[in-house]
């Protein structure tokens, strides 16, 4: 059952990822070499930058998941704990962490390379052992960065307890049909919800998702904000105009807003507005988990700016 904290409290099953970031003005072709401009290390991962995002937006958060037995594990553990995030649910896998291998363009545009290392090791029997975790929270977060029978076991027992999943499908794939049920809201890209739901067209790809018993579908559309459709009916939120620099953990701000404000009711324009403010200011800055906003820069953010 929620807790009775005041604060959200959320679970998260996922990636942790140690970055390697290279700044071009152009991202290379098939076979071409380009020297970077710069070139930075953060920590990231899908499921780690969702949970400090949670963390820093005001959530009680606990990460589940899989590092390596190398010194980049460790230290992404105590990053994690230093934002806050409890790491207890980490399991040790022997060998390597996971590495991000992410280019970036002067538009603020990215291609990446995921090798999984430690995050492969993430098991159903792992996410079992750590069930009380995702029983006792408001809210359960999953992505694809690890195995999916590991996140479709977190969904059954999110289902059991009645704690609602918010799940970002990336990176893209066809998902079984008693995932997409169990999932309270998902939060596909333009791409991903054409390769989810298998039909052409966004509105009617959103509610493909709804026929496969998907509570709520979110579509993140970039620059055009986001479109948001359930049973009740559809609305649109506009973005904030901004001057972008690299996207790479915008969509897991976006989420990790998103996972603060879902509940048992229907979200808001509002709080879309919320998580819209979290993915641009993220946007405006290097790096992954450096760029993820406090809920005190999106509240000013929000107050300053106007979508």
């Amino acid at each position: 059952m929620p807790s009775n904290d005041t604060r959200k409290s959320v679970a998260v099953v996922g990636s942790l990822n140690f970055d390697l970031v290279c700044v071009l003005d152009r991202l290379p072709g098939l076979g071409e070499t380009l020297t970077a401009r710069s070139h930075v290390t953060a920590f990231g991962g899908k499921g780690a930058n969702q949970a400090v995002a949670a963390a820093r937006l005001g959530a009680s958060v606990r990460m589940i998941g899989a590092v390596g037995s190398d010194s980049t594990g460790e230290a992404m553990r105590r990053n994690l704990e230093d934002n806050g995030v409890d790491a207890s649910g980490l399991l040790v896998a022997e060998g390597p962490s996971g590495v991000a291998m992410i280019s970036i363009d002067a538009n603020g545009d990215n291609t990446i390379v995921v090798y999984p290392g430690a995050n492969a090791a993430l098991g159903p029997d792992w996410v079992r052992a750590n069930a009380r975790a995702i029983e006792d929270g408001d809210c359960l977060m999953l992505q694809l960065e690890t195995p999916l029978e590991s996140a479709l076991e977190a969904a059954r027992i999110a289902g059991r307890a009645g704690v609602p999943v918010l799940l970002n499908p990336a990176p893209a794939r066809a998902l079984p049909d008693e995932l997409l049920r169990l999932c309270s809201a998902v939060t596909p890209n333009e791409t991903e919800l054409a390769i989810l739901s298998g039909v052409p067209g966004i509105e009617d790809g959103a509610r493909a998702l709804l026929a496969k018993g998907v509570g709520a579908v979110v579509v993140t559309l970039g620059s055009a904000g986001c479109l948001y459709v359930d049973e009740v009916g559809t609305f649109t939120v506009p973005s904030y105009r901004i001057d972008a620099v690299d996207a790479t953990a915008a969509g897991d701000s976006f989420n990790g807003a998103l996972a603060t404000r879902l509940g048992s009711g229907r979200v808001t324009p509002e709080d879309l507005a919320f998580c819209n403010a979290a993915g641009a200011i993220a946007a405006t800055r290097l790096g992954a988990q450096p760029s993820i906003p406090t809920i005190s820069e999106v509240d000013q953010f929000m107050a300053l700016r106007r979508p």
